[in-house]
């Protein structure tokens, strides 16, 4: 049987571009030697900066490189948090439906004497604008609002979100690893922006964080003074040439195979028609997401049922409870994401399989 693998949200496949930009550098000097195998490295280096730089639309020295997304969410929230402990604002705002990288750097905050408050989302995971506006104050030092939900697909008004913190001129971090090469985001208003490589076919262990130029931070790891001395550590060569080859070999996920996978589904879809061309959220009432999800793999296809820093938890999923789901509501949903290879082929395979395992569940459980 062949495997179909529908969990590129999770991570996606690695590109041939990718692979062999990795390759020529696995045995590169180190970037920051004086000596012609550490100068060739730093040129690496700083040629994948100015490809991501241009894919951001931002200037070449507003990009760090980071070991990934997480570690750009916490640069951005905890370096910012350091960097403006004395200004005078303590509260910082996030969406409710935020990746774990982001909100679980609440309890950090807070020992440093932030008050972190979470700001309603809807029924698709998006933004409630009107609640930021009521929420939002000049003792607000940062907002953070994903642009697209890792478990929906869902985008929030990320320029209007923009705007609301611009009344205030408090700060705005946007979490745009879901979206990056799918959708476009001005970066109008937007301070700190996190990405990372392996969720467009790049390597795992390689992302950046996009700072605004005059924004203040504090580095979180201290070190020699790599990435503008604001992220310490030895550049890793390697992953940071497959990176910028994935960035600049990307393609969007095939939308017309999650197109035909969404209308042979029989579950419940969850996500809206404004969604990631990749991805499908799908409700199975009465079914234990994880329960499908295993099943679904001894068939042979590869999903999940929430985020990946999630799996094997048997909790309900985070993004489903700020919904406004109900517990059990919110442990039957499962997430099924296509890649640019993808083919619709796969997809009615792959919908034939779920419809199968549903279905056999259902009449066990009945």
């Amino acid at each position: 049987m062949k495997r179909i693998y529908l969990d590129h949200a999770a991570t996606t496949l690695l590109l041939p571009a990718a692979k062999a930009a990795m390759e020529e550098w696995l045995s590169s000097g180190n970037a920051s030697s004086l000596y012609s195998e550490g100068r060739a490295a730093k040129a690496k280096v700083d040629e994948a900066r100015e490809v991501l730089s241009l894919a951001l639309g931002c200037l070449f020295a507003e990009v760090i490189f980071t070991s990934g997304a997480t570690e750009a969410a916490s640069m951005a929230i905890i370096g910012s948090a350091l960097g403006n402990a004395q200004q005078g604002r303590n509260r910082v705002l996030m969406s409710a439906a935020e990746h774990p990288c982001v909100l679980q750097t609440r309890p950090i905050l807070e020992r440093l004497g932030y008050l972190v408050e979470l700001v309603p989302v809807d029924r698709e995971a998006r933004i409630d604008l009107g609640c930021l506006e009521d929420q939002i104050s000049d003792d607000v030092l940062l907002v953070c609002a994903m642009h697209a939900n890792n478990e929906l697909g869902t985008f929030s008004d990320i320029p209007w979100v923009a705007r609301i913190c611009e009344l205030t001129e408090s700060m705005l971090f946007v979490d745009a690893v879901q979206s990056f090469g799918a959708q476009p985001l001005p970066l109008d208003g937007i301070n700190l922006l996190a990405v990372t490589g392996h969720k467009i076919g790049g390597p795992k262990g390689a992302g950046a964080l996009f700072i605004r130029a005059g924004t203040k931070i504090e580095p979180i790891i201290a070190g020699g003074g790599q990435e503008r001395e604001l992220r310490g550590g030895t550049e890793n060569v390697s992953a940071i040439a497959g990176f910028a080859a994935a960035v600049a070999h990307r393609e969007p996920p095939n939308r017309l195979a999650r197109d035909a996978f969404q209308r042979a589904i029989g579950g419940a879809v969850m996500s809206a028609t404004d969604v990631l061309p990749g991805h499908c959220h799908v409700r199975f009432p009465g079914l234990d997401g994880e329960t499908v999800v295993i099943r679904l793999d001894r068939e042979g296809i590869s999903a999940s049922s929430g985020a990946a820093c999630s799996s094997g938890s048997t909790e309900a999923s985070q993004v489903l409870l700020a919904c406004g789901y109900s517990q059990e509501e919110a442990k039957e949903g499962v997430r099924f994401t296509f890649g640019p290879q993808s083919s619709v082929e796969e997809a009615e395979e792959a919908a034939a399989r779920v419809n199968r395992v549903v279905s056999g569940l259902r009449e066990a459980k009945n």
